[in-house]
């Protein structure tokens, strides 16, 4: 190699080197835990007949325009879930596709639960048909 192809190179590591250098990553958020009312669906009494999952309409939310609910982790934190909605009446949503039928469901209010937010699970007492509490 001749040194008329080295010099762009030379030049290029001497830039480098003065470049100022990449702050530290920055910690993960923490999120403080909330106590939240949680319900853990059941195959089959959380179906329909057509064998779609049904849950409580006001555990459905809506990120921009995307539906969606939290579902609890095994570590009890709020992980984000996309969900397609079928059809709803006051009380209830049909969910074609998003869940099995056997997860735990967060409850509202949302106020203070994002994606990643450890729950204090509060289960809930009450159950209606199709999960509604």
């Amino acid at each position: 190699m001749n040194r008329a192809n080295l010099w762009p190179v030379a030049m290029m590591l001497a830039l480098a080197a003065c470049a100022p250098k990449a702050p530290p990553p920055s910690p993960p958020i923490v999120r403080p835990a909330v106590a939240r009312a949680v319900l853990q669906l059941q195959v089959p009494a959380d179906l329909d007949p057509h064998g779609d999952v049904v849950i409580p309409r006001d555990a459905i939310v809506h990120k921009g325009s995307l539906p969606g609910v939290f579902v609890l982790s095994k570590r009890k934190h709020a992980r984000f879930r996309l969900v397609k909605i079928g059809a709803t009446t006051a009380h209830a949503a049909q969910i074609l596709s998003g869940l099995s039928g056997t997860e735990t469901l967060v409850l509202p209010p949302f106020r203070g639960v994002h994606d990643g937010t450890p729950i204090h699970p509060q289960p809930t007492t009450i159950r209606g048909p199709h999960g509604s509490r």
